[in-house]
């Protein structure tokens, strides 16, 4: 890391000079005095007692800046500058932020009478009026009061070095998430220390990450985790961004000797909210505080602007919220993409849900894909994603599926090299444990998860088609217009399951999670980005459950028969729609009066006794039919 610049700054006579020459021995940096580099006409004017105009002084801020930027680039230096307004200052971090401000303040009478005293000097006291004038104190920086002897300035500016030369915070973690959001994070203007593992394949992450970075960025890089750590100021505030499970673990084990009271451990990676909830006691039982935040977007995201989900302990978040807020994605309305979510593990656990949400979402649209394209080229259906995505179906993850149908490798299509094998990372599948476990329903997402495990057999399906004769059944025409209604219907559907899931949480847990607010932060910033999700912050306010909306009701109603078009199409065509499949039957199951639960309940108290109620009792009441007896 480079060293920076100290700007010894203040009105003229409050002692930039002697203080800056002290501070130049002290910690043996070259030192410069800014009046130096005026050129002879604002000297002249000076002398005679006349005012530096800004005509005047910019050319003369543009030569410092120039230098700061070059003393930067080799060992640092001190400077002596008034630098009195803000856009002055501007002007002289604008080839280098590597800057340290030190301001010198007094009282007007001391520093008049200091300049009476002084010989030689072509600056007068008649100027002193005019310099307080027009200073504007920095809201940043060292501030030190002159009115003490140099010396103990000098011990004071010393003491503040100390501390302003640890880092704000701390990135554990070099991946590509990790490179991103330290990247986003030295952007905003924080000094910042990152630390990755010198293990095999990884020796060079830390020195490789190093060498990307701009010459305004402030990041020190670590190889020890011990050195790490001591490179951050406290409340140390550390953000983990390693795979989630065992690792994590073992990060925060090796952390605990080294850190103190109060410490932040900040977990940004794909954690199970149950085991953020235990992660957390268990560092509160040691003094520590642990945050779980979700975070969404991508590398990409990651960058420039994700959405970003933090739970724990409201304290601690508070401390963390202002860097977490600054790199964060910003909605329709200037505002972050971050918001405290709730307590415990409630951050990990909407991030979650989220990806729960968006595996539905890719599959919807995989199964688009599907249909359309046994009577569509690649180029066909990415016209129809775009004329899609310029209305209120337009989403982030039907953008870039458009952009995905044409990119070629030669004269073949990328996507048609891809093997059909899916990954997945866990989320999924935890989304689902979830609703079993708070007896909610979230079919869609079911469905996608095992569509993805149903990929996974390649040789076994390859093996099975050979023996199926594909010109089974009757070819039926696709409406385009009917897949646009499906697909509406659908992700509506997909979005009430998702956020029932929440609810259903959030009542369980006693976490008080405001869906209008959730959908807030993901209008931007994160994958599951949206038309309906900016429309589900209003819908959310006057009801919790999207049902519930006639608008919303209506447009169901009407996408009924669109919906069942496709699904016979698929059905003749042999094409599997998982995901359409379940949002129809969850929607046809939610609105059929009586279902066949009835025969469920008999049977159950045939085998096993578990009784059952009537229709033609009180709802408190319970039955049990003998059922062996003629």
């Amino acid at each position: 890391m480079k060293k920076p610049v100290m700007v010894v700054m203040g009105v003229s006579g409050c002692g930039k000079t002697t203080i800056g020459e002290k501070l130049s021995k002290k910690l043996k940096l070259p030192f410069f005095d800014a009046d130096d580099f005026h050129p002879k006409e604002n000297v002249h004017k000076m002398k005679n007692g006349l005012p530096l105009n800004n005509e005047d002084r910019f050319p003369w801020l543009k030569i410092l800046a120039n230098n700061i930027q070059k003393w930067g680039e080799n060992d640092g230096a001190i400077i002596a500058c008034s630098a009195l307004k803000e856009k002055y200052r501007e002007i002289l971090v604008s080839k280098s932020k590597n800057i340290v401000w030190i301001y010198l303040s007094g009282d007007q009478n001391l520093i008049r009478a200091r300049i009476e005293q002084r010989q030689g000097h072509y600056m007068n006291s008649i100027l002193l009026a005019s310099q307080f004038k027009d200073l504007e104190i920095p809201e940043y920086g060292i501030h030190i009061d002159i009115s003490q002897s140099p010396e103990k300035i000098i011990t004071e500016i010393l003491l503040n070095l100390e501390h302003i030369n640890k880092s704000f915070f701390g990135v554990i973690g070099l991946g590509v998430m990790g490179r991103s959001l330290s990247l986003n994070i030295a952007e905003k203007g924080y000094v910042l220390s990152v630390y990755n593992r010198a293990t095999v394949g990884e020796e060079n992450s830390v020195k490789d990450f190093l060498c990307t970075i701009e010459d305004n960025m402030r990041i020190k890089g670590f190889t020890e985790l011990c050195e790490f750590v001591n490179s951050l100021e406290r409340p140390r505030k550390i953000l983990i961004m390693i795979k989630a499970g065992d690792a994590i673990d073992y990060v925060i084990e090796s952390l605990i000797p080294m850190l103190s009271e109060g410490d932040i451990i900040i977990d940004g990676g794909n954690s199970h909210y149950q085991d953020t909830k235990k992660r957390a006691d268990y560092l509160e039982s040691k003094g520590l505080n642990f945050i779980g935040v979700g975070v969404s977007g991508g590398e990409e995201g990651a960058r420039k602007g994700p959405s970003i989900m933090p739970g724990g302990n409201k304290t601690s978040y508070q401390i963390i919220a202002p860097v977490l807020e600054s790199i964060a994605a910003i909605d329709a309305d200037g505002k972050k993409c971050c918001a405290y979510i709730g307590p415990e593990g409630s951050g990990h656990f909407v991030k979650m849900i989220h990806n729960g949400i968006e595996y539905a979402e890719m599959q919807l649209l995989a199964e688009m894909y599907t249909l359309l394209s046994v009577s569509k080229s690649n180029e066909e259906i990415k016209e129809i994603f775009l004329e899609w995505n310029s209305g209120d179906l337009a989403s982030y993850l039907l953008e870039i599926t458009a952009d995905i149908m044409t990119k070629k490798e030669g004269d073949l299509y990328v996507l048609d090299l891809i093997l059909d094998k899916a990954g997945n990372k866990g989320t999924g599948s935890w989304s689902t444990k979830t609703a079993f476990d708070l007896g909610t329903v979230n079919t869609m997402m079911s469905s996608a998860v095992f569509a993805r495990y149903v990929s996974v057999f390649t040789e076994t399906r390859k093996n099975l088609a050979k023996e199926i004769n594909n010109t089974i059944g009757v070819k039926s025409e696709l409406s385009i217009n009917d897949v646009k209604e499906a697909y509406r219907c659908a992700r509506i559907i997909n979005y009430q399951q998702g956020f029932a899931v929440i609810r259903q949480a959030s009542e369980s847990y006693n976490w008080n999670l405001s869906l209008s607010d959730l959908s807030r932060i993901w209008t931007n910033g994160c994958i599951i980005r949206s038309e309906l999700m900016i429309n589900c912050i209003s819908y959310f306010k006057a009801y919790d459950d999207l049902f519930k909306h006639l608008e919303i009701f209506e447009v169901l109603k009407r996408g009924e028969n669109a919906v069942k078009s496709v699904l016979i199409y698929g059905l003749n065509n042999r094409l599997p729609l998982p995901v359409f499949t379940e949002a129809n039957t969850y929607w046809v199951s939610m609105t059929t009066e009586r279902l066949s639960a009835n025969m469920i309940q008999a049977q159950r108290d045939y085998f096993g006794a578990h009784t059952y109620q009537r229709i033609d009792a009180l709802e408190n009441q319970f039955f049990h039919t003998n059922w062996y007896e003629l």
